[in-house]
């Protein structure tokens, strides 16, 4: 009875010391960037296993077209929800660089390509020659 007691004991012992832990992590709100991270990975990770173990399984896509067909669509949804049109203006106006920025691409006398941000940078007497670099 005695060699059984012992095993017991450090069972329970190691099992409180889990239950700690995982109170822990999951209760304790994070002071220190280092142990928001391991909070947040540790409730991630349980709700996954809690999920495998007790959840409903969830349906996995079937093809990579399925996949992203719904990040479309989520897409989609989140942009109808912006509403405010100061908030439409800065979208338009953060494309609107991105749009004007255009590389170009020249050969020199000597036949090396270079590249060049815009046409500006471009040398005048390559400037004729200079094309615009596909997206």
């Amino acid at each position: 009875m005695r060699r059984l007691i012992k095993p017991i004991f450090w069972t329970f012992l190691f099992l409180l010391m889990m239950l700690v832990i995982d109170q822990f992590l999951v209760q304790v709100p994070p002071l220190h960037p280092a142990h928001a991270a391991v909070s947040n990975f540790y409730q991630d990770f349980r709700s996954r296993l809690v999920d495998l173990t007790f959840g409903e399984k969830k349906v996995a896509p079937k093809s990579v077209e399925d996949v992203i067909a719904k990040q479309q669509k989520e897409k989609k949804t989140s942009a109808q929800k912006v509403k405010n049109p100061d908030q439409k203006q800065a979208k338009a106006t953060d494309k609107s660089p991105a749009k004007e920025a255009q590389r170009y691409i020249y050969s020199d006398s000597k036949g090396e390509l270079h590249f060049a941000d815009s046409l500006g940078e471009v040398p005048d007497e390559y400037r004729k020659l200079a094309q615009p670099m596909g997206k």
